[in-house]
């Protein structure tokens, strides 16, 4: 029996969604955006057991994972559209990513490491990837996208090659609507469809729903 990845994360209270309710409050995102939704994911990375489920059961994230040379395929057809590479490392954003970003490279048998804040960017302080490593980039929740991007561009600052950062990120829930980020495809263990809106145009403002920060108003948010 497969497992529903997202009534799991949401009975874990890492998906809320608004209930349409005026009298609710809703999200204020870090970017000044307002949403219906809120993602954090923390509250299935601190739980080992959930994750060691998430990235070794077969309708996890392991199917998702790049495909070694020689590698069996998983495919009923017998063809693997997986990228026939094989990682080195596999590196995550702080702090959200970095449990995932160690998972991840556990299962995979290679390095896990991260990128960290450097004023408004990322930059890779404490690893030191070799010319030629091959570099897997995963996100615990794909937004905006932007630390995704401010991971990838601190890789290629520390002198990781472009075409050796492989061409598909790993990310647990993916809310930006995207199904590529930097020419690389996105590979998600849930896709959820989460609106967002500038402040000024904001139906639930509108409606009279005070916009919070999800983290700090989280009793707020998701009490009943």
């Amino acid at each position: 029996m497969s497992t529903d990845w997202k009534q799991l994360f949401q009975e874990h209270g890492a998906i809320w969604m608004h209930d349409g309710r005026p009298s609710r409050p809703h999200a204020l995102l870090t970017s000044g955006l307002h949403s219906d939704g809120f993602v954090n994911c923390t509250f299935v990375t601190q739980r080992p057991e959930l994750v060691r489920r998430i990235v070794s059961e077969p309708d996890g994230l392991a199917a998702s994972f790049p495909r070694e040379v020689g590698q069996a395929s998983s495919l009923s057809d017998g063809q693997d559209a997986r990228p026939t590479l094989k990682a080195d490392w596999v590196i995550g954003s702080a702090f959200g990513a970095i449990t995932l970003a160690y998972a991840v490279a556990e299962r995979l048998g290679v390095r896990a490491g991260f990128t960290e804040k450097d004023g408004e960017g990322m930059k890779l302080a404490r690893f030191e990837v070799a010319p030629g490593e091959k570099v897997l980039v995963v996100e615990d929740t794909l937004s905006t996208g932007g630390s995704t991007l401010k991971t990838i561009a601190a890789l290629r600052q520390a002198g990781v090659a472009d075409s050796d950062i492989l061409p598909c990120i790993i990310c647990l829930v993916n809310r930006s609507g995207f199904t590529a980020l930097s020419g690389r495809q996105i590979r998600a263990l849930i896709t959820t469809n989460i609106h967002t809106w500038p402040a000024d145009s904001c139906p639930l403002c509108k409606a009279g729903s005070a916009a919070v920060r999800p983290k700090a108003h989280w009793k707020e948010l998701t009490e009943k």
